[in-house]
Order: structure tokens, then sequence, then C-alpha cells
């Protein structure tokens, strides 16, 4: 059973990696007069596809750890605790910034943020990459490949420390502490709820809520 587990969350990572390269590649192909409505709608083609086939390993491939509980034995925590999770995250990432601004020299900004934003501006379709197909591929990554595998590896808390790292650096954005905490309250949400559908709604909730309170502050 392990075995197996290993080579799912290998097959997951690896088809998270595939989408990324896929985009920056078909970027480089496309003609010039294409390139920018080309590159927005191949970002959400494959993101939906790597969530989708994401799904569809963990169904078929019955990836499924021991602390794991089935989604339909509990349906009410796991959508109480994504919603609960929401507030959860967004109070850790008000302090990681706050602490970030005033002890660390970062800026108010998440350039990562206001590169989506300008985004979704100009192709708002571009939210269900954000909210939706993202947050889906990253908790299969971060969370179930990753944290899953190492729980019993190097236990809880080093599993999440280093699920969260990753989260972070792979974010490209310099807020190391911000993505952290967010993957650390995503961790704890998976495991307490058994469920990884839990930190997966918390997830696409956040970043909904994100972008939609960036786009009515700058409108």
């Amino acid at each position: 059973m392990e075995q197996s587990h290993k080579k799912t969350a290998l097959q997951i990572i690896l088809l998270y990696i595939f989408v990324q390269l896929a985009t920056v590649l078909t970027a480089q192909f496309l003609p010039e007069s294409i390139r920018t409505d080309g590159v927005i709608w191949s970002n959400l083609i494959f993101f939906t596809l790597g969530a989708v086939g994401m799904i569809y390993l963990n169904q078929k491939k019955d990836f499924t750890f021991s602390f794991e509980k089935p989604f339909r034995s509990n349906i009410p925590e796991i959508i109480l605790w994504g919603f609960l999770g929401l507030i959860i995250a967004l109070f850790a990432q008000f302090i990681a910034t706050m602490i970030e601004i005033n002890f660390l020299g970062a800026s108010q900004d998440s350039q990562n943020t206001q590169n989506i934003i300008a985004i979704i501006k100009q192709y708002p379709y571009f939210l269900l990459l954000s909210s939706i197909a993202g947050p889906i591929m990253e908790e299969f990554v971060f969370r179930k490949a990753i944290f899953g595998m190492g729980l019993e590896k190097i236990g809880g808390i080093g599993a999440a420390v280093v699920s969260s790292l990753m989260f972070a650096v792979i974010h490209f954005d310099g807020r190391i502490l911000v993505y952290s905490t967010m993957g650390l309250v995503f961790s704890w949400l998976y495991f307490k709820t058994k469920n990884i559908w839990t930190p997966i709604i918390a997830h696409c909730l956040m970043n909904t809520v994100a972008v939609v309170g960036n786009l009515i502050i700058n409108n």
C-alpha cells in the first residue's frame, strides 16, 4: 500500500510540474498576434485538466491514508471547517503580513496577487483558475502528496513545515512567511478533519475573497 501511495503521490507531483511547464512552453510557441489571449486560455485549460487529473488519480488509485476519513461520512464537518478555515487562514495571513511589513521590510502588496488581479480585470474567466483549479492542484500536491506522504516519515509538524515551505517557495513572490503560514493552516485543516477537501474549500474561498476584495478596493 505504501509503495502504491508513493507512486500516486509522484504522479500527482509530476502532473503539477507538467502543467507548469506546458503553460510556459505554450507561450513560447504561440504567434505574437494571439500570444496574450493564447497564454490566458492555455493556462486555464492546462490548470483545469490538471485539477481534474489529480481528482481522478486520487479516486482511481484509492490514494487514501490511514488517518483519513471518507468524504461522505464527514460532509458537515468538512464544509464547516472549510468556511472556518477561511477565517483562520485570513487571520493568520494578516498576522504574517504585519510581521513581514513591520520587521522584514516587505511591501504591503503581494506581487503575485497584483499580477492575478491585473489579469482578471481584463479576462474575468481567469478567476476560475485562481479560485478553483489552482487551489485544487496545490492542495493535492502540497497537502495530499507531500504532507500526507511525509506524515509517517517525519511526523505531523515536520511534514507541515516542509510542505508549507515548498508551497511558499513555488509562488515566487518573496512572501515566504505569509504563504508558509497559510500552508500550515491548510495542513492543520487537512489533518483535523481527515479529508483533503477541507483545505481545498478553505483555499478556494480564500483566493476568491482575496481577488474580489482587491477588485472592489481598486475600482
